[in-house]
């Protein structure tokens, strides 16, 4: 088999959603290659001039690269050390020059006029991406909503664009710090949870506006992430008793969702979205609405709510009571479906993707 490179140059960059998954799915590889035998796989981190965060790795090599984490690295310099074998890009940008390369396209937010993406990002994307699907190899996407809409933009066409969901029990690998609770004053199932987002398709005014309406009464909305100041200055009207968690690791991260009567998850669309998975795993019911790829990950195992209604989202808050029937049910069929999501699955999917590519590949070389 031909070898394997991986392209680390997102190692670089902050620590954001994509680049966890990506994270997530190089460390789950490296577990899955584990005294398998098959080709040498080897990671590629440009490290000059940047604050690279760095796997534990068992199997894979960790080659370093003293250069600038740049697009120029990575359109010309990266498809020379990856030259003679198959190379994996997981952060949606991959080499136009590379042809024997997987290419992970998270979703086509960066197509939608909400999107909040920087101009300069947008048009990026907008030029290398289809380009570069058109150049791999293989593509892949993270639900079945994104590859359709990867389809309908005109980015990858439909019929050669895999699917590979995300895990979501990496929550689950942390015990919970409860302190967050004491911090906030929080009793358990007392308030509703929403991870805070000034983006305009995170959608976070409706319920903002739920609870501006008094929505339901004695449930305080806890926000994780960014604070009062933020929101507003990106527009968003806070009413007044909204509590702040602040930036939260998962530890804390999982007390909250754990603790919560309901998350909440307003996206107009999301490519897969993760925190329904993390929440409905910690046990506790999700209301979501019934956009991007929110129906398809989450099923009946949640309850929806109208994208502009913010009476929608109080009725919904208001029949999660932990006493009822509704409550109960939620969290037993949510748990049941987010146990399907697991990384060993998606890292399995990976592997065997990728020897076939690099056994194709070798033969077609012969």
């Amino acid at each position: 088999m031909l070898p394997i490179y991986i392209n680390g140059k997102f190692y670089s960059g902050g620590l954001n959603g994509v680049h966890r998954v990506a994270d997530r799915l190089v460390r789950e590889l490296d577990r899955q290659l584990e005294g398998a035998g098959g080709p040498s796989v080897t990671l590629l981190l440009p490290t000059r001039h940047s604050g690279t965060w760095r796997p534990a790795l068992r199997t894979i090599a960790i080659r370093d690269c003293d250069e600038a984490p740049s697009q120029v690295w990575e359109q010309r310099r990266l498809p020379f050390l990856a030259a003679d074998g198959v190379l994996v890009n997981l952060a949606n940008l991959a080499p136009l020059r590379h042809r024997r390369k997987l290419t992970l396209i998270h979703d086509a937010q960066f197509l939608f006029p909400d999107s909040s993406y920087p101009l300069r990002q947008r048009l990026g994307y907008r030029l290398l991406a289809p380009r570069i699907a058109r150049s791999s190899q293989a593509v892949l996407t993270v639900s079945n909503y994104s590859r359709r809409m990867l389809d309908v933009m005109g980015v990858s066409a439909g019929a050669r664009t895999g699917v590979l969901y995300n895990g979501a029990d990496h929550i689950l690998d942390v015990e919970p710090d409860v302190q967050v609770l004491a911090d906030l004053g929080l009793a358990p199932r007392s308030f509703a949870l929403m991870i805070g987002s000034g983006k305009a398709y995170k959608n976070n005014a409706v319920v903002l506006a739920a609870f501006g309406r008094h929505a339901p009464p004695g449930v305080p909305l806890v926000v994780v992430g960014p604070g009062r100041a933020e929101l507003e200055a990106a527009g968003l009207s806070v009413p007044p008793g909204v509590i702040f968690a602040g930036t939260c690791d998962d530890r804390r991260l999982r007390a909250l969702y754990s603790a919560a009567r309901c998350v909440l998850c307003p996206s107009r669309t999301e490519g897969f979205g993760l925190p329904p998975l993390e929440a409905m795993l910690c046990g506790t019911p999700v209301i979501v609405a019934p956009a991007g790829a929110l129906p398809e990950i989450c099923r009946d195992a949640a309850v929806y709510a109208d994208v502009d209604d913010p009476s929608s989202w109080r009725d919904a808050i208001a029949a999660l009571d932990p006493a009822a029937a509704l409550f109960a049910q939620k969290v037993l069929s949510g748990m049941d479906r987010a146990r399907r999501f697991t990384w060993r699955r998606a890292g399995e999917q990976l592997r065997d993707t990728l020897l076939t590519m690099s056994d194709a590949a070798l033969r077609d070389a012969a």
